[in-house]
């Protein structure tokens, strides 16, 4: 039995112009609870459901497209920021020994193909320790952000060799990934391969519009 035919009758109307449970609640100063028990028992009312449902599905699927259409035009143009600013940075930077020095290395032995991240492979730790100098002082990466990795060769120490790394690249133990192991007769990889990583696609893109600007300096 309803205690209050009024605010029934009103549900009622409201389910069948196709509001949600909340809306009806929130109109008829009822709890959503109530609002469902009065209206389970109808068949329009599971009908109303299911356009609600399919309505709300096509309403966020909208704004989704439009979230990430936003998220796209402010991507574009944050990247678009990033090569005026290298561009301009590379005129004040280019006669620092550091700064020519990271490119020259990058230049060398740096990936260039991806553009979502940075990485050196090299074996020479000294190498390494420059490069994670100029991220430092020209990308303004801090150290807690960059990531080392090691190749090694087979039956490698990899405590050994992860201090050694750490000690030589002034670089933190725990920000060595797991190493990675390789078969090499070659006595001077005997201390494996460095991988300095930093996961950034600004950074990316600024490292590289340096390099191709030093390219053209040459």
């Amino acid at each position: 039995m309803v205690r209050n035919e009024e605010k029934y009758e009103q549900a009622v109307q409201l389910r069948k112009r196709g509001f949600t449970l909340e809306e009806i609640a929130r109109y008829c100063d009822i709890s959503k609870s109530t609002a469902s028990k009065w209206l389970q028992n109808k068949a329009f009312s599971a009908q109303v459901t299911k356009q609600n449902v399919k309505r709300a599905g096509a309403e966020n699927a909208k704004r989704l497209k439009l979230i990430n259409k936003a998220r796209g035009t402010e991507r574009v143009a944050r990247y678009r920021e990033a090569t005026r600013s290298a561009e301009t940075e590379f005129k004040h930077y280019k006669t620092n020994p550091l700064f020519v020095a990271g490119l020259m290395i990058y230049l060398v032995a740096g990936d260039i193909n991806t553009s979502n991240r940075i990485r050196l492979s090299v074996n020479r730790a000294e190498s390494h320790q420059i490069f994670i100098k100029f991220l430092h002082e020209y990308i303004g990466s801090e150290k807690t952000s960059i990531k080392f990795w090691l190749l090694l060769p087979q039956g490698s120490s990899i405590e050994k060799n992860t201090r050694w790394w750490s000690k030589q690249i002034k670089l933190s133990v725990s920000a060595f990934g797991k190493p990675q192991f390789v078969s090499s007769r070659t006595k001077s990889a005997h201390k494996g391969t460095g991988n300095t990583l930093l996961n950034s696609v600004l950074a990316k893109q600024k490292l590289l519009v340096w390099v191709e600007m030093l390219k053209k300096e040459l």
